[in-house]
């Protein structure tokens, strides 16, 4: 059985335009990765707060700036779209459009769930999979108004995935009770966007060098277990179970499929493992001066063969999630070889990156479901 997946685009830097041609982008990341010739420049030591520094104040708070920009116009567009004259065909567009946007900025800052993502438990409140569209329709008979009231709907029935579902399964309409629970769920998302900008503004402007030993300790076995974490989602949650837990002939229920964004969605999850994984640029940065990758890390303590296998199983899967999701019809076998090498990549995340780097791995459920 094959299904068919938008073309799409994997993003070098945070605000790559969705027209930029697949194979273009493609390109320019792995040529970006080839150009790192830690060979022939020094790569500097790091200390683990050099790591958490780069991490905050060049790869959580941009892309927290960036889910709270597109979060705040969320809620504009579905209150156009409750408020369009019928037909509302060009207002229902603009609200759709805004949803993709806010979910690939969140999957972007989310995949790897660190700091407040996990002690506020942000994925299970704005992007709790399956949603439940019983829970739907009886949160729209309840008409909650305001943080309070939405406060006491069940997760199941508000978040990203809700609102794709009054969106796209069941579109609501200008007017009804069920478009002014969507301008809800959309502030209730806008709210908990802005409250993780904060706290992740509070990271960034952390003195790391200074920092008690213990909380850099601490914020490194983190990095470390919720970067072999997402793998893991993306592996199996993302991928592999929808396709066991399909009936024959029957589609798997991919994530975000209602909209047509499963592939993007796959996208925007492996370039945030990416990026924290291998250096996608061409020289290592100074200490303090950018972000600084499990790989470069590792070099800079000298630890060249382990970042050697880092950096071949991440080429490899970024190989396979490229021959997945460039096709407009991959089929099963190509989804079971993805997920393959995100197990492969995980092994060696627990079995050579974490030794080597004396993090100990664990498992949080804090944010999976």
């Amino acid at each position: 059985m094959k299904f068919s997946l938008p073309v799409f685009s994997i993003p070098c830097a945070p605000r790559v335009r969705p027209a930029l041609m697949l194979a273009v982008s493609l390109l320019a990341c792995g040529s970006a990765m080839a150009q790192a010739n830690w060979a022939k420049v020094a790569v500097p030591a790091y200390a683990p707060d050099n790591i958490l520094q780069g991490l905050h104040q060049h790869w959580t708070l941009p892309r927290a700036d960036d889910f709270a920009r597109e979060a705040q116009a969320l809620p504009v567009t579905v209150k156009a779209l409750c408020n369009a004259s019928p037909p509302a065909g060009e207002a229902q567009s603009a609200a759709r459009v805004q949803w993709q946007a806010t979910t690939r900025a969140w999957e972007r800052l989310s995949t790897v769930a660190v700091g407040p993502l996990i002690t506020r438990r942000s994925q299970r409140q704005i992007d709790f999979s399956p949603t439940r569209p019983a829970l739907i329709d009886k949160a729209i008979r309840a008409a909650p108004q305001g943080p309070a009231a939405m406060e006491r709907v069940g997760t199941p029935a508000k978040g990203l995935p809700a609102l794709e579902w009054l969106l796209w399964t069941q579109p609501v309409a200008p007017g009804s009770a069920a478009c002014a629970y969507a301008q809800e769920v959309a502030l209730d998302v806008e709210r908990e966007a802005l409250a993780l900008q904060h706290d992740f503004k509070a990271l960034a402007a952390t003195d790391w060098p200074n920092a008690e030993p213990e909380i850099v300790i601490a914020g490194m076995g983190e990095l470390v277990n919720q970067w072999v974490g997402g793998l893991e989602r993306l592996r199996w949650a993302q991928m592999e179970k929808p396709l066991r837990a399909a009936k024959p002939r029957e589609a798997p229920e991919w994530p975000r499929a209602a909209s047509g964004q499963t592939a993007q969605s796959w996208a925007n999850q492996w370039e945030a493992l990416r990026s924290l994984g291998v250096l996608t640029g061409q020289e290592a940065p100074l200490p303090g001066q950018g972000l600084v990758p499990l790989e470069t890390y590792l070099r800079g303590k000298g630890l060249n063969p382990v970042a050697d296998a880092l950096l071949a199983a991440t080429r490899q899967t970024d190989l396979r999630i490229r021959n997945l999701t460039a096709s407009r019809a991959p089929g099963h076998p190509q989804v079971l070889d993805a997920a393959r090498s995100l197990a492969s990549l995980k092994r060696v995340a627990e079995g050579k990156v974490a030794p080597a780097l004396d993090i100990s791995m664990g498992f949080s459920d804090a944010d999976g479901d």
